[in-house]
Protein backbone atom coordinates (compact mmCIF):
# COMPACT_ATOMS: atom_id res chain seq x y z
CA UNK A 1 0.00 0.00 0.00
CA UNK A 2 1.53 3.65 -0.92
CA UNK A 3 0.84 6.00 1.77
CA UNK A 4 0.14 9.67 0.26
CA UNK A 5 2.78 11.87 0.96
CA UNK A 6 1.13 14.41 3.10
CA UNK A 7 0.05 11.52 5.66
CA UNK A 8 3.73 10.07 5.37
CA UNK A 9 5.34 13.20 6.30
CA UNK A 10 2.67 13.85 9.47
CA UNK A 11 3.59 9.71 10.32
CA UNK A 12 7.45 10.51 10.23
CA UNK A 13 7.18 14.07 12.00
CA UNK A 14 5.34 11.96 14.90
CA UNK A 15 7.73 8.84 14.65
CA UNK A 16 11.06 11.45 15.86
CA UNK A 17 9.04 13.05 18.13
CA UNK A 18 9.31 10.15 20.45
CA UNK A 19 12.38 9.30 22.28
CA UNK A 20 14.17 6.21 23.09
CA UNK A 21 11.69 4.44 25.79
CA UNK A 22 8.26 6.12 24.53
CA UNK A 23 6.86 3.00 23.54
CA UNK A 24 6.48 1.90 27.29
CA UNK A 25 3.33 3.17 29.30
CA UNK A 26 2.21 6.53 28.88
CA UNK A 27 3.44 8.81 31.37
CA UNK A 28 0.15 11.74 30.93
CA UNK A 29 -2.85 11.24 29.33
CA UNK A 30 -4.63 13.78 27.51
CA UNK A 31 -8.14 14.21 29.66
CA UNK A 32 -10.05 17.53 28.34
CA UNK A 33 -9.39 20.06 26.04
CA UNK A 34 -10.96 23.76 26.85
CA UNK A 35 -11.33 25.94 23.79
CA UNK A 36 -10.66 29.83 23.78
CA UNK A 37 -12.48 31.14 20.88
CA UNK A 38 -12.23 34.73 22.07
CA UNK A 39 -7.90 34.48 22.55
CA UNK A 40 -5.56 35.40 19.73
CA UNK A 41 -2.07 35.55 19.81
CA UNK A 42 0.73 34.41 22.44
CA UNK A 43 -0.36 32.88 25.86
CA UNK A 44 2.11 33.95 28.64
CA UNK A 45 1.63 32.35 32.18
CA UNK A 46 -1.34 31.74 34.30
CA UNK A 47 -2.29 30.41 37.35
CA UNK A 48 -4.54 27.59 38.75
CA UNK A 49 -6.89 28.28 42.41
CA UNK A 50 -7.53 25.07 42.98
CA UNK A 51 -10.09 26.27 45.65
CA UNK A 52 -12.52 28.04 43.24
CA UNK A 53 -11.55 25.83 40.22
CA UNK A 54 -10.44 28.57 38.21
CA UNK A 55 -7.37 29.53 35.91
CA UNK A 56 -6.38 33.09 35.31
CA UNK A 57 -4.10 33.50 31.93
CA UNK A 58 -2.38 35.94 30.38
CA UNK A 59 -3.54 36.46 27.29
CA UNK A 60 -0.61 38.62 25.99
CA UNK A 61 -1.41 39.92 22.27
CA UNK A 62 -4.77 40.58 23.54
CA UNK A 63 -3.60 42.52 26.85
CA UNK A 64 -6.25 41.04 28.48
CA UNK A 65 -6.50 38.54 31.51
CA UNK A 66 -8.74 35.03 30.85
CA UNK A 67 -10.53 33.83 33.65
CA UNK A 68 -11.32 29.68 32.67
CA UNK A 69 -13.92 28.17 34.91
CA UNK A 70 -12.51 24.66 35.18
CA UNK A 71 -15.26 22.99 36.86
CA UNK A 72 -17.52 23.89 33.92
CA UNK A 73 -14.48 23.68 31.28
CA UNK A 74 -15.41 26.61 29.65
CA UNK A 75 -14.45 30.25 29.47
CA UNK A 76 -15.91 32.37 32.53
CA UNK A 77 -14.68 36.03 31.65
CA UNK A 78 -12.59 38.67 30.16
CA UNK A 79 -10.64 41.53 31.62
CA UNK A 80 -9.56 43.94 29.22
CA UNK A 81 -6.79 46.62 30.30
CA UNK A 82 -3.49 45.24 30.97
CA UNK A 83 -0.70 46.12 28.83
CA UNK A 84 1.11 42.66 27.62
CA UNK A 85 0.11 41.34 30.77
CA UNK A 86 2.90 38.25 31.28
CA UNK A 87 3.36 37.32 34.87
CA UNK A 88 0.30 36.04 37.06
CA UNK A 89 0.24 34.89 40.58
CA UNK A 90 -1.93 33.95 42.86
CA UNK A 91 -1.96 34.40 46.91
CA UNK A 92 -4.50 31.98 48.62
CA UNK A 93 -4.24 33.55 51.89
CA UNK A 94 -5.01 36.93 50.86
CA UNK A 95 -7.53 35.42 48.07
CA UNK A 96 -5.36 38.15 46.15
CA UNK A 97 -4.24 38.10 41.83
CA UNK A 98 -0.90 39.71 40.83
CA UNK A 99 -1.00 40.48 37.42
CA UNK A 100 2.48 42.03 35.77
CA UNK A 101 2.68 43.55 32.83
CA UNK A 102 5.48 44.85 30.76
CA UNK A 103 4.76 47.35 28.47
CA UNK A 104 3.81 49.73 31.30
CA UNK A 105 5.77 48.61 34.10
CA UNK A 106 2.08 47.97 36.31
CA UNK A 107 2.00 45.11 38.83
CA UNK A 108 -1.96 45.27 39.30
CA UNK A 109 -3.29 42.92 42.25
CA UNK A 110 -6.91 42.21 42.38
CA UNK A 111 -9.75 40.69 44.69
CA UNK A 112 -10.05 36.83 43.94
CA UNK A 113 -13.74 37.31 44.42
CA UNK A 114 -14.94 40.27 42.54
CA UNK A 115 -11.64 40.42 40.22
CA UNK A 116 -11.47 44.37 40.53
CA UNK A 117 -8.36 46.06 40.84
CA UNK A 118 -7.40 46.49 44.72
CA UNK A 119 -4.00 48.47 43.88
CA UNK A 120 -1.51 49.33 41.58
CA UNK A 121 2.99 48.84 41.61
CA UNK A 122 4.74 50.15 39.48
CA UNK A 123 7.98 49.33 38.35
CA UNK A 124 10.15 49.38 36.06
CA UNK A 125 9.39 48.53 32.35
CA UNK A 126 9.31 44.51 31.29
CA UNK A 127 7.46 43.37 34.14
CA UNK A 128 7.72 39.64 34.09
CA UNK A 129 7.77 36.84 36.34
CA UNK A 130 6.46 36.40 39.51
CA UNK A 131 7.62 35.21 42.86
CA UNK A 132 5.88 34.03 46.49
CA UNK A 133 7.63 33.65 49.67
CA UNK A 134 4.74 31.89 51.63
CA UNK A 135 6.76 32.34 54.89
CA UNK A 136 7.19 36.09 54.36
CA UNK A 137 4.25 36.61 52.59
CA UNK A 138 6.31 38.41 49.90
CA UNK A 139 5.65 38.98 46.29
CA UNK A 140 8.70 38.97 43.95
CA UNK A 141 8.38 41.32 40.38
CA UNK A 142 11.09 40.74 37.86
CA UNK A 143 11.91 43.61 35.66
CA UNK A 144 13.82 46.25 34.20
CA UNK A 145 16.80 45.11 31.76
CA UNK A 146 16.90 46.05 27.89
CA UNK A 147 12.87 45.87 28.27
CA UNK A 148 13.33 49.62 30.39
CA UNK A 149 16.65 50.72 28.33
CA UNK A 150 18.54 49.70 31.46
CA UNK A 151 21.70 47.89 31.81
CA UNK A 152 20.50 46.45 34.71
CA UNK A 153 17.74 44.53 36.06
CA UNK A 154 15.26 45.50 39.05
CA UNK A 155 13.70 43.14 41.46
CA UNK A 156 10.96 44.70 43.93
CA UNK A 157 9.87 42.65 46.74
CA UNK A 158 6.39 43.95 47.83
CA UNK A 159 4.20 42.73 51.17
CA UNK A 160 1.66 39.93 49.38
CA UNK A 161 -1.23 41.51 52.36
CA UNK A 162 -1.56 44.76 50.44
CA UNK A 163 1.22 45.52 47.90
CA UNK A 164 3.33 47.99 50.39
CA UNK A 165 7.03 47.91 49.87
CA UNK A 166 9.75 46.13 51.22
CA UNK A 167 12.64 46.23 49.11
CA UNK A 168 14.14 47.36 45.92
CA UNK A 169 17.31 45.19 44.36
CA UNK A 170 19.35 45.26 41.04
CA UNK A 171 19.88 42.33 39.12
CA UNK A 172 22.97 42.19 36.52
CA UNK A 173 19.81 41.68 33.73
CA UNK A 174 16.50 41.86 33.38
CA UNK A 175 15.46 40.01 37.13
CA UNK A 176 13.57 36.60 36.07
CA UNK A 177 11.59 34.02 37.97
CA UNK A 178 11.74 33.71 41.80
CA UNK A 179 12.13 30.49 43.51
CA UNK A 180 12.03 30.04 47.14
CA UNK A 181 13.88 26.96 48.79
CA UNK A 182 11.31 25.38 51.02
CA UNK A 183 13.74 23.62 52.85
CA UNK A 184 15.97 27.00 53.92
CA UNK A 185 16.64 30.73 53.56
CA UNK A 186 17.04 30.94 50.63
CA UNK A 187 15.58 32.44 47.37
CA UNK A 188 16.99 31.83 43.90
CA UNK A 189 16.39 34.82 41.45
CA UNK A 190 17.40 33.79 37.53
CA UNK A 191 18.92 36.07 35.52
CA UNK A 192 18.86 34.83 31.95
CA UNK A 193 20.32 37.47 29.75
CA UNK A 194 23.54 36.51 32.05
CA UNK A 195 23.03 32.81 33.13
CA UNK A 196 22.80 33.05 36.11
CA UNK A 197 21.37 32.39 39.40
CA UNK A 198 21.64 34.56 42.24
CA UNK A 199 21.03 33.48 45.52
CA UNK A 200 19.13 35.69 48.12
CA UNK A 201 18.56 35.54 52.48
CA UNK A 202 14.49 35.12 52.68
CA UNK A 203 14.32 37.56 55.10
CA UNK A 204 16.91 40.24 55.17
CA UNK A 205 17.13 39.78 51.20
CA UNK A 206 20.97 40.21 50.65
CA UNK A 207 23.34 38.16 48.28
CA UNK A 208 24.32 34.91 49.22
CA UNK A 209 25.97 34.23 46.04
CA UNK A 210 26.09 34.40 42.84
CA UNK A 211 26.73 31.71 40.28
CA UNK A 212 27.62 31.40 36.47
CA UNK A 213 25.86 28.58 34.29
CA UNK A 214 28.65 27.33 32.37
CA UNK A 215 27.91 26.80 28.63
CA UNK A 216 24.33 28.38 28.30
CA UNK A 217 22.47 31.03 27.33
CA UNK A 218 19.04 31.85 28.96
CA UNK A 219 17.90 30.35 32.41
CA UNK A 220 13.91 30.76 32.04
CA UNK A 221 12.49 28.73 34.12
CA UNK A 222 13.14 26.36 37.45
CA UNK A 223 11.89 24.14 39.74
CA UNK A 224 13.06 22.87 42.85
CA UNK A 225 13.38 19.00 44.55
CA UNK A 226 13.67 19.52 47.81
CA UNK A 227 14.43 16.03 49.03
CA UNK A 228 17.10 15.84 46.56
CA UNK A 229 18.67 19.87 47.21
CA UNK A 230 18.47 19.56 43.74
CA UNK A 231 17.45 23.39 41.58
CA UNK A 232 16.42 22.41 38.12
CA UNK A 233 16.67 25.34 35.40
CA UNK A 234 14.82 25.48 32.12
CA UNK A 235 17.53 26.37 29.25
CA UNK A 236 16.83 27.62 25.84
CA UNK A 237 19.98 27.65 24.75
CA UNK A 238 20.74 24.44 24.41
CA UNK A 239 17.42 23.42 24.88
CA UNK A 240 18.14 21.55 28.21
CA UNK A 241 16.94 20.70 32.12
CA UNK A 242 20.19 21.71 33.99
CA UNK A 243 20.22 20.48 37.37
CA UNK A 244 22.35 22.49 39.90
CA UNK A 245 23.38 21.27 43.41
CA UNK A 246 20.99 23.63 45.24
CA UNK A 247 23.79 24.03 48.30
CA UNK A 248 26.46 24.76 45.80
CA UNK A 249 25.28 25.63 42.40
CA UNK A 250 27.45 22.89 41.01
CA UNK A 251 26.11 21.54 37.50
CA UNK A 252 25.23 18.17 38.29
CA UNK A 253 23.39 16.75 35.29
CA UNK A 254 22.00 18.01 32.30
CA UNK A 255 19.05 16.15 29.98
CA UNK A 256 17.73 17.46 26.17
CA UNK A 257 14.21 19.04 26.27
CA UNK A 258 12.10 21.16 23.84
CA UNK A 259 12.89 24.48 22.46
CA UNK A 260 12.05 27.66 23.34
CA UNK A 261 11.07 26.56 26.47
CA UNK A 262 8.88 28.67 28.87
CA UNK A 263 7.15 25.60 31.30
CA UNK A 264 8.66 23.64 33.82
CA UNK A 265 7.27 21.81 36.26
CA UNK A 266 8.43 18.79 38.75
CA UNK A 267 6.45 16.21 40.21
CA UNK A 268 8.11 15.08 43.15
CA UNK A 269 5.85 11.88 43.26
CA UNK A 270 6.43 10.40 40.43
CA UNK A 271 10.30 11.79 39.98
CA UNK A 272 9.46 13.45 36.65
CA UNK A 273 9.68 16.93 34.97
CA UNK A 274 7.31 18.25 32.52
CA UNK A 275 8.36 20.80 30.04
CA UNK A 276 6.93 23.00 27.34
CA UNK A 277 8.32 25.00 24.72
CA UNK A 278 7.54 27.07 21.50
CA UNK A 279 8.80 24.47 19.77
CA UNK A 280 5.41 22.57 19.87
CA UNK A 281 6.22 19.64 22.20
CA UNK A 282 5.71 18.17 25.91
CA UNK A 283 8.55 16.80 27.33
CA UNK A 284 8.41 14.18 30.39
CA UNK A 285 11.63 13.65 32.04
CA UNK A 286 12.38 11.20 34.11
CA UNK A 287 14.84 11.46 37.46
CA UNK A 288 15.93 8.38 37.99
CA UNK A 289 18.18 9.72 41.01
CA UNK A 290 18.86 13.43 42.10
CA UNK A 291 21.56 13.35 39.55
CA UNK A 292 20.61 11.10 36.40
CA UNK A 293 17.68 12.36 34.21
CA UNK A 294 16.36 10.99 31.10
CA UNK A 295 13.27 12.21 28.74
CA UNK A 296 11.20 9.32 28.00
CA UNK A 297 7.99 10.73 26.27
CA UNK A 298 7.70 13.71 24.22
CA UNK A 299 3.79 14.97 23.20
CA UNK A 300 2.98 17.05 20.19
CA UNK A 301 1.20 20.43 21.38
CA UNK A 302 1.12 23.26 19.00
CA UNK A 303 3.00 26.07 17.93
CA UNK A 304 4.09 28.45 20.16
CA UNK A 305 2.51 26.24 23.05
CA UNK A 306 5.07 27.48 25.63
CA UNK A 307 3.52 27.94 29.31
CA UNK A 308 2.04 25.13 31.40
CA UNK A 309 1.07 25.01 35.09
CA UNK A 310 1.32 21.53 37.17
CA UNK A 311 -1.23 20.87 40.13
CA UNK A 312 0.12 18.23 42.23
CA UNK A 313 -3.29 17.92 44.31
CA UNK A 314 -4.59 17.09 41.11
CA UNK A 315 -2.51 15.02 39.59
CA UNK A 316 -2.80 17.36 36.37
CA UNK A 317 -0.52 19.42 33.72
CA UNK A 318 -2.41 22.08 31.87
CA UNK A 319 -0.74 23.73 29.03
CA UNK A 320 -1.93 26.74 26.70
CA UNK A 321 -2.06 26.15 22.86
CA UNK A 322 -2.18 29.39 21.28
CA UNK A 323 -4.77 29.28 17.86
CA UNK A 324 -3.62 27.64 14.78
CA UNK A 325 -5.06 27.53 11.55
CA UNK A 326 -7.86 24.66 11.98
CA UNK A 327 -8.64 25.51 16.09
CA UNK A 328 -9.08 28.34 18.33
CA UNK A 329 -6.64 28.57 21.34
CA UNK A 330 -7.13 26.04 24.31
CA UNK A 331 -5.90 24.92 27.36
CA UNK A 332 -4.60 21.02 27.58
CA UNK A 333 -5.48 19.33 30.36
CA UNK A 334 -3.13 15.49 30.90
CA UNK A 335 -3.74 13.35 33.74
CA UNK A 336 -0.70 12.05 35.16
CA UNK A 337 -0.16 8.25 34.96
CA UNK A 338 1.37 6.05 37.82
Amino acid sequence: MTIPRPAFLVLLALALARPAGADGPQSLRLVQTIPLPDVAGRIDHFVVDPASQRMFLAALEKNALEVVDLKAGRPERSLPGFLKPQGVLFVPRHNRLFVACGKDGACKILDGATLEVVRTVTVSLGADALGYDPETDEVYIGSGGGDAGKDYGDLTIVQASDGSPVAALHTDAHAGGTLVDPTGNRVFVEVPEKSEVVVLDRRSHAQLAKWKIPGIEKDVAQAFDPAGHRLMLGVRTPASVVVLDSDSGAVVATAPTVGILDGLSYDAARHRIYTTGGEGFLDVTEQTDRDHYRRIERIPTGPIARTSYFVPEWNRLYVAVPRAKDRSAEIRIFETQP
